[in-house]
Parts: C-alpha cells; sequence; structure tokens
C-alpha cells in the first residue's frame, strides 16, 4: 500500500459491516444517497459544513464529523472530547452553530444536533495531531511533545500508534522526516482499525506535516484465517 492511498478509503467497505458506534473511526463520515443532478450539490454542502465546524468546534477536541441525510431530515453527530465548550453556558452555542447551519447553509428546521462525548482524547488521532499542531506552533521541542503523546497512547490501550512529523524541524535549514513508533500498525490489513489523521503546522519556518496513525485492535476478533 506505500504512503499513497488514504487508509479509510482502503477500509471503506469493510466499514459497511461490523461497526461499533462508540469509536467514530470506524463510521462513515457522510451516510446519504443522491441522483446524478443533486449528487455535486450535497456533496459541496457537507464539505461547506464539516470546514464552519471544524473551525467552531476548534476548541473542543473535535474527533469527527458524521452527516447522515434522510427524506426532508438531516442529522449531524458531533464526537468531542470537551462537549461543555460546544454546549455553551444553558445551550447558547449550540443554539448559535444551528442557527447558522439553517440560515447560511439552507437546512430544514427539523435539523437534529447529536454532541457525544469521546471519553479518551489519546486514542483519537485527530484529537493528538491537532495537540501536537498547536504546542509545535508554539516552540515546544518537537521530540518531547512526541515522545510524551506516545507515552499517553500506550497508557490509554491503543495497540500501535506512529508519529510522523516532516517538514523545517526546530527551524533547521533542511528539511527532514521524523517518526515516533510504538506497537505495530498493520497498514496493508483491512480487518484492521487504524485511525489516521494529519494536519499542516504553519511555523515561522514553514509548514510542518504531522500525521499520527492509531491502531485499536482488528474488527473481527477471534477469527482464524
Amino acid at each position: 500500500m506505500g504512503q499513497k492511498i488514504s487508509i479509510a478509503l482502503f477500509r471503506a467497505k469493510k466499514k459497511l459491516g461490523i461497526i461499533d458506534s462508540s469509536d467514530p473511526s470506524q463510521m462513515q463520515k457522510s451516510v446519504w444517497f443522491a441522483g446524478k443532478r443533486s449528487y455535486s450539490k450535497i456533496f459541496l454542502q457537507d464539505r461547506e459544513i464539516r470546514m464552519y465546524l471544524e473551525k467552531e468546534l476548534s476548541t473542543s477536541g473535535l474527533v469527527e464529523i458524521v452527516i447522515k441525510r434522510y427524506f426532508r431530515k438531516i442529522e449531524i453527530a458531533m464526537h468531542v472530547t470537551k462537549p461543555g465548550v460546544v454546549i455553551g453556558r444553558s445551550g447558547s452555542n449550540i443554539n448559535r452553530i444551528k442557527d447558522c447551519l439553517m440560515s447560511v447553509y439552507k437546512l430544514p428546521k427539523d435539523l437534529r444536533l447529536d454532541i457525544i462525548e469521546f471519553r479518551d482524547p489519546a486514542a483519537s488521532s485527530r484529537v493528538v495531531a491537532s495537540e501536537i499542531s498547536d504546542a509545535i506552533k508554539r516552540g515546544s521541542p518537537y521530540r518531547k511533545i512526541a515522545k510524551s503523546y506516545i507515552e499517553k497512547m500506550r497508557y490509554s490501550g491503543v495497540l500501535g500508534a506512529k508519529i510522523i512529523l516532516s517538514g523545517r524541524l526546530n527551524g533547521a535549514e533542511i528539511a527532514r522526516t521524523e517518526s515516533f513508533p510504538y506497537g505495530s500498525i498493520p497498514r496493508h490489513t483491512i480487518d484492521a482499525n487504524i485511525d489516521a489523521h494529519n494536519i499542516h503546522c504553519l511555523t515561522k519556518a514553514g509548514i510542518v506535516g504531522v500525521k499520527v496513525l492509531i491502531y485499536t485492535g482488528d474488527k473481527f476478533k477471534n477469527y482464524t484465517y
């Protein structure tokens, strides 16, 4: 498989089988059906909704956004590590987000927003990548940050993890790539649950790429080949 194929796309067909609702990495990110004429419109609308929610929920430990469309009904599930930040005081923040989605993106009035708490931030590649990116922007030493998050993921119970940093690390003249592995990451095994996320960190020396891979186990347990 190498490093050029999307890990989630490589396992997309298997995600339609056994799905654990407590693990957002196993779920399809968009669940809906559309014809040829409306497909592109809905696809672009989903993309804009995700960009808006990612900006609004940047401080709430966003793990994943799952959009489900039914006949005249839309459900958006937001998996976050800090649900209180999303809700706001007396629900003011979530109501503001809902009103904006209905007015700007013309979503129906019966729009449903579900806030699901993700209890283990160290088991989410998106949360870990975002926190590492913020720490690098503040000028913290990248080796110390990466090793500390590897220890956090190790104690969270994951079977394998890997942090890859690429770019002008610590402002060096020559860009390089450094990786910090733990356990095993079976990229070629389709039944393996691998949560992956990469983010671009803009520093004074340039862009540093942060990629996090987390292996939590296989979809089919106790299966003999």
